[in-house]
């Protein structure tokens, strides 16, 4: 109806505030499931509907649109107060009883108010960062708190500190902000899962400002490039498709046969060290400049006088001069925000993706076109993993209604202020790693199985993220570190995400000293050959360790391996040699046999074998005898001799998944050893949080 509003609310799961005095049960809600993230759709501040979905605090989303009148005006640049374009307010009796849980699971009508003066803008939702009528921990402090997702993230070397600056603008000013590889893994699973996307069916295009830093490794694009396959860049200056419709024909002419197109975009801006929004401090500089600098410098010309009239350079910067025509209508209201920078990028993206929805469409096929849009947030390097705010995840395909996936870039399980909900940090890491797509599911047999039998596994790309970060404290880095690995030669240990694999494909060329079990049978002729290549006071770093794998059911030692119909055993040496021993056969070696390593093996797990055989779980109690055996040879080969550097050990049990789960590795040594100084034990970095 004309000249109403109506309104929906999202509140997650409660926190610590919330739950005084009550039982931890699910929060009130309108309209959608309490355990589903908000929709965040925003519209095109001067050309685009007043519908809009703003999320505000921690996962609290009310979508208001406004009726014919506001559209209107809306569509012809009207501004109420300050010149901002407008959204009616919420009625806080309504915000008041949907906290109170008073309004569940339908529309409310909340009449629009009369008076302009009362409405807001979207830049007012973000800055006001909460809501009156809702508990006390979303009410504006999201960057105050210190959440499970925070922590895993700062953990790993992929977000700021929750104390620092930077941490403090990012949360305050793009609240729901995530690391870029976040943003991949998620749309990656529901795509794959829900829609059957995989790279050979699949084009992807981008549309982001070809700023160098926007082209990192860890940057949102470039990871869905790396997994994807070849990308169709359609952004120019600010990130808008300046390709327009044409290039958009051409690009989706190019899709596989009853294919599929991603389409992820939007504008970036900087962070800094020291918390200020849109300064960026860049390789080799000693000061920060601005990102974006075409934004920023469209904005700056704004304030001090262009009209929109196009430039005297004509054809030579039509680019810039569409951005700066862009901002004409909103440079005052930006001036006058808390932070100018902060309300200047959500004005880019609106810009952004009002010309991506203007140039995209369906008539390629009958496969479905995905649209990921959002912020890029460029992070101090090489700090932080650039993040990336989502603030539209689409499906669409032709003759289809659109579906909107927004809900699978928040979990509100690990959305918990630690400091009010200290019992959240105890699982914070499995919740993320999970959520990320990297661990099994918790109520999954693997899951059960893998945390009872080897506590404090991760996934290898934790470890592996975890590493550099520590290392980098010891002055490690790729120029001075030389990488052995003493694990099973099983393929199984060789998948991309697998930790010697993560960590070769970061440190460089290999020495590989293992054989079968990840015994280093190398020996001590091999660890002096190895260490005489090391860079002059350079380091060594060994990672080594035996492997055993879990099943589907959760059986330890058993495996289903690719193209093969039956389960088999990993590590098929060391449970072959259990087997043996079990049957008499303790390594001595047949007359005429040329089985070394087996032998070794045989001699070694023999003395344990009845204490094996009597353990809960014989495969699992054999994994970690196995891991006692192949530290204690690495122990007997190693030394300092090679020089002033440090020799790291990192010492486990890889612990290899159904497919398509992430291998694990459970760390068990973490050390760091130098010629004339007492060995330093780091086990617990990796261990749960400290």
């Amino acid at each position: 109806m004309a000249g109403e509003v109506v309104a929906t609310a999202f509140i997650p799961a409660p926190a610590a505030s919330s739950l005084a005095g009550s039982a931890m049960a699910s929060p009130p809600v309108l309209e959608t499931s309490a355990w589903q993230a908000p929709a965040v759709q925003t519209s095109s501040m001067a050309r685009s509907s007043m519908a809009i979905a703003a999320t505000v605090g921690a996962g609290v989303s009310v979508a208001v649109g406004a009726g014919a009148r506001r559209r209107r005006q809306a569509k012809r640049g009207k501004a109420g107060k300050n010149g901002r374009v407008l959204v009616a307010a919420v009625d806080t009796d309504i915000e008041a009883q949907a906290a109170e849980g008073k309004v569940q699971n339908e529309e409310v009508e909340i009449p629009a108010l009369a008076a302009e003066d009362d409405l807001v803008s979207l830049w007012d939702v973000v800055q006001r960062n909460g809501m009156a009528g809702v508990p006390d921990s979303f009410d504006g402090i999201r960057h105050e708190e210190e959440t499970a997702q925070d922590r895993v993230f700062s953990w790993l070397g992929k977000g700021p500190k929750p104390e620092s600056e930077c941490f403090q603008s990012l949360q305050k000013f793009f609240p729901g902000a995530l690391p870029g590889s976040a943003v991949h893994l998620r749309s990656r699973a529901v795509l794959e899962k829900e829609f059957g996307f995989t790279p050979a069916n699949t084009l992807l295009g981008t549309s982001f400002c070809p700023d160098e830093i926007n082209n990192r490794s860890n940057n949102v694009a470039t990871l869905m490039r790396r997994y994807w396959g070849k990308v169709f860049p359609m952004g120019g200056i600010s990130g808008t498709p300046f390709v327009g419709e044409t290039g958009f024909v051409a690009f989706s002419s190019h899709v596989p046969d009853d294919g599929n197109i991603i389409v992820v975009f939007g504008p970036h801006v900087g962070i800094s060290e020291e918390g200020e929004v849109g300064q960026y401090l860049r390789e080799g500089q000693t000061g920060n400049s601005t990102a974006c600098g075409a934004v920023i410098g469209a904005y700056n010309a704004c304030l001090s006088g262009f009209d929109g009239a196009p430039s005297d350079d004509g054809e030579y910067d039509m680019q810039m001069d569409e951005i700066k025509q862009e901002f004409v209508p909103h440079a005052e209201a930006i001036s006058k925000s808390e932070n100018p920078m902060a309300a200047a990028a959500y004005v880019a993206y609106e810009m952004v993706k009002d010309r991506t929805l203007k140039i995209v469409n369906t008539k390629f096929g009958s496969g479905k076109l995905v649209l990921i849009g959002g912020i890029q947030l460029n992070l101090p390097y090489p700090d932080y993993n650039d993040h990336f705010l989502p603030l539209m995840f689409e499906v669409r395909q032709e003759g289809q209604p659109t579906q909107d996936l927004m809900k699978h870039f928040v979990n509100p399980s690990i959305q918990q202020d630690l400091t009010r909900a200290p019992w959240a940090a105890v699982t914070a890491q499995r919740e993320v790693f999970a959520w990320l797509t990297w661990s099994p599911p918790a109520l999954s047999p693997v899951y059960r199985t893998m945390h009872t039998y080897f506590p404090g596994a991760l996934p290898g790309q934790a470890v592996h993220e975890r590493l550099v970060k520590v290392l980098e404290r010891f002055g490690f880095d790729t120029d001075n570190t030389i990488l052995g690995t003493s694990v099973c030669p099983d393929e199984i240990n060789n998948e991309a995400t697998d930790l010697p694999v993560l960590m070769q494909d970061y440190w460089g060329e290999v020495f590989p000293m293992g054989g079968i079990s990840g015994a280093p049978f190398t020996g001590k002729t091999g660890f002096k050959a190895f260490s005489s290549h090391v860079a002059e006071e350079g380091h060594i770093m060994v990672v080594f360790g035996p492997h055993v794998a879990i099943s589907e059911t959760g059986e330890v030692g058993m495996c289903l391996r690719k193209g093969q119909d039956n389960e088999s055993t990993a590590c098929g040496a060391v449970i072959g040699a259990y087997r043996a021993c079990l049957n008499g056969d303790v390594g001595d070696g047949e007359e005429g046999s040329y089985d070394m390593q087996m032998d070794w093996i045989k001699r070694q797990i023999a003395p344990h074998v009845n204490g094996i055989q009597r353990s809960e779980n014989p495969m699992a109690a054999l994994a970690h005898q196995s891991y006692t055996m192949v530290r204690d040879q690495i122990f007997g080969c190693v030394n300092n001799d090679f020089g002033s550097g440090y020799l790291c050990l990192v010492g486990g049990i890889q612990i290899n998944l159904p497919y398509p789960m992430e291998d694990h590795f459970l760390p068990c040594t973490f050390e760091m050893r130098r010629a004339g100084e007492p060995t330093v034990d780091l086990l617990r970095e990796m261990k749960e949080f400290n």
